[in-house]
């Protein structure tokens, strides 16, 4: 197989682009505001942990946490 052989499908914008980006924008941007004016945008862990998480690998659990969080405030 030779790369010149290979045909590619070249993305187009769609024409209604602009104004579907932007209502996908404003949405979110109001959700997220939502959850800002109603305090709903803190999570908070209580663990038995006497000396809390470890902060060097806090990464490993916030990725899933605040995909948690934003499966409920997006919902």
């Amino acid at each position: 197989m030779n790369y010149n052989d290979v045909t590619f499908k070249i993305p187009q914008e769609s024409k209604s682009y602009q104004k579907d980006s932007r209502f996908v924008v404003k949405s979110i941007e109001a959700i997220i505001q939502n959850a800002i004016d109603n305090n709903s945008n803190k999570i908070i862990l209580n663990t038995n942990l006497k000396l809390g998480l470890p902060m060097e690998n806090i990464n490993k659990i916030a990725g899933q946490i605040i995909e948690a969080w934003a499966f409920e405030v997006f919902l």
